[in-house]
Parts: C-alpha cells; sequence; structure tokens
C-alpha cells in the first residue's frame, strides 16, 4: 500500500472516529456526520495546504498557527456574546470552533504566508508548469530523455504504469527486434527515474474498463490536465481531437533542424541518384535530405552548392540546391 492510500485511509479513520465522539457528546446521527465531515475536510486541507508541500518552511507554519489562534479567540467571543443563541442550538458552537480557526489560518497564508494558496493549489513544480506524460513510443524513441536531462521540460514527468507493463510486455518478445525496443524503453526509464529536478513519477493508476493504451493514456491526461509527449502519429491525432496538448517528438526535431535561407551556401555529400532526371540526393548530418539537381554527375563526391529552394513536408524538411564546386 502507498503512501496516498494511507493518507486516504488515515481520513476516513479520522471521520469515523469524529463521528462516534460527537455521536456520545448526545448529538444526532445527522449532526455527528455533518461535523465529522466539517473536521475531516479541515484536515484534508490542512494536509494540502501546508504540509504537502516540498519545501515546507516555519513561517508559513507560523502564519498559519497566527491565523489558527485568532480564529479560535473570535469563536470564543462570538460564543459568548451569543450565549443564548448557542444555548438554544448547541451543536452551533462546535461548528464555530471547528471551521473559523481554519478560515484564519489560511487566510493569514493567503495574504502573507510565503507562498499564496493560490498558488500552492496549481501545483507543486511552479505557477506556470503542467504535468507532462510520456507514451510508449516517446521511451522508445529516447531522444525526450536527453532534452528532460538537459532542463528543457519543466513540470513533473509523469510515467504511467500501464506504459511500464507495455514495455515489459515488449522485452518479453520472441521477436528479437520488438525485443529489442522494449529493452530500450525501460533503460531509458530507469535513467529518468536517476533525474532529480523535474521530478519523474511512475503513476500506479489503471483504467481497467478502458483496453487500449492509447485510450488509456487519452484518459489519464484529461484527468492529469497534463501534456502527452509522443511520436506515435496517430495517437497525436486521437488525443488532438479529445483535447489533449500533445509534444510530439519529431516535431521538436525538426523545428531544431538549421534554419536555411535561399541564396545560402552547404556543403554536402552526394550519395545516390534522384527520382527525376540527373538529380542527386545527399543527407545532412542531422539528416535532412539535400537534393541535387544535375548532381547525378557528383555522386561519390563533397561539394560545395547553393540553396535554390526549401519544401517543409509532414515528414521532414527538402533541400533544393545548385551544385557549385566540388570540395577536395
Amino acid at each position: 500500500m502507498n503512501i496516498q492510500r494511507l493518507i486516504g485511509v488515515f481520513f476516513i479513520f479520522l471521520l469515523l472516529v469524529s463521528t462516534l465522539i460527537f455521536r456520545n457528546y448526545g448529538f444526532t446521527a445527522t449532526q455527528s456526520m455533518f461535523i465529522g465531515i466539517l473536521i475531516t475536510a479541515s484536515a484534508v486541507l490542512l494536509y494540502t495546504f501546508v504540509f504537502h508541500q516540498k519545501k515546507f518552511k516555519i513561517r508559513g507554519l507560523l502564519v498559519f498557527s497566527a491565523g489558527f489562534f485568532l480564529g479560535l479567540y473570535l469563536a470564543k467571543g462570538i460564543t459568548i456574546s451569543l450565549y443564548a443563541v448557542f444555548t438554544n442550538f448547541p451543536y452551533l458552537q462546535e461548528i464555530l470552533y471547528l471551521t473559523l480557526p481554519y478560515l484564519f489560518g489560511f487566510a493569514f497564508l493567503e495574504m502573507i504566508g510565503d507562498k499564496p494558496l493560490s498558488e500552492i493549489w496549481k501545483g507543486e513544480t511552479g505557477l506556470y508548469a503542467t504535468v507532462k506524460v510520456l507514451d510508449t513510443s516517446a521511451l522508445i524513441d529516447g531522444r525526450i530523455v536527453e532534452v528532460i536531462k538537459l532542463g528543457f521540460v519543466e513540470g513533473k514527468i509523469v510515467i504511467p504504469r500501464f506504459v511500464l507493463e507495455e514495455l515489459q510486455y515488449l522485452s518479453d518478445s520472441t521477436d528479437p527486434n520488438v525485443r529489442t525496443k522494449g529493452k530500450k524503453g525501460l533503460e531509458q526509464v530507469s535513467l529518468l527515474k536517476g533525474i532529480k529536478n523535474p521530478p519523474v513519477e511512475i503513476y500506479e493508476r489503471d483504467f481497467p474498463r478502458i483496453k487500449e493504451v492509447d485510450a488509456k493514456l487519452v484518459e489519464l491526461c484529461r484527468l492529469l490536465k497534463a501534456k502527452l509527449i509522443t511520436t506515435d502519429y496517430n495517437l497525436n491525432k486521437v488525443a488532438s481531437i479529445k483535447g489533449v496538448e500533445i509534444l510530439n517528438v519529431n516535431d521538436l526535431a525538426n523545428a531544431l533542424k538549421p534554419v536555411v535561407a535561399v541564396g545560402e551556401e552547404l556543403v554536402v555529400f552526394v550519395m545516390k541518384e534522384g527520382k527525376e532526371k540527373e538529380q542527386g540526393v545527399g543527407y545532412l548530418d542531422d539528416g535532412t535530405m539535400v537534393v541535387v539537381d544535375g548532381g547525378k554527375a557528383y555522386i561519390g563526391h563533397r561539394i560545395r552548392a547553393v540553396v535554390n529552394n526549401v519544401l517543409q513536408t509532414s515528414s521532414g524538411k527538402i533541400i533544393f540546391v545548385k551544385p557549385k564546386e566540388v570540395i577536395k
């Protein structure tokens, strides 16, 4: 049982105990349940807003305590001033003592705390950072791991348990190619778990009613309001239709390729014939295809060429050049 489940069990236990205690004080079952819910809700708020921060500071505790005791003092003053009212409705006094101190404590944190509650509520990893979910294809691809290690990705990185299970299934395949992919994905997970910033979390929740991993990923991203990191074209389309924001590693790789303008010169090794007559084809170091007009005669040579057109396609960029001279 993980820590989240233990905390959940504790809050349920707190609700039952609080209800039984106030029932023994002579309150009705409904009143006891209502008061128990208030106590439990207050404890949940305290845990969420104050103690659930990774960098908890004493100043925050002192500010909350000051507001809490002020609310307690005001609750006492109100019950004394309106003694006749609370005599006829005794449970109102208990509710006042249970709610007013917490309200003032949280209000003090919001106004003069080191970190306002409005920021705490929006996430532990930063006001504008969002959760990023990694799918199987991104892990097998591996490039995103280096990007994360270099600090270009902000927000918590989530790897779902069902993605790990799919990688394990691939690594146990009898097909050597599939098995290699599965093992590579698991190796990337091990590398990610060694990164401290941004935090990497294995998300345990599953969606047993959903069979396909892609559909589970979409549902998880909608639940966490997260962005999905993938290289899967079909998953990209489906997730986008369902309102999930996609970070495609291939799009990132294409965006990082050097920008080549018409008229610039570049050096390319002509490797083979092109589709059209007398064309030659080469590739830059980043894998960008270069089509050399009249380059058939230069096959096997490194040449300097002038860019005369750049074509951006869904599969990448194609550069069209005219040969200038052979480089010896």
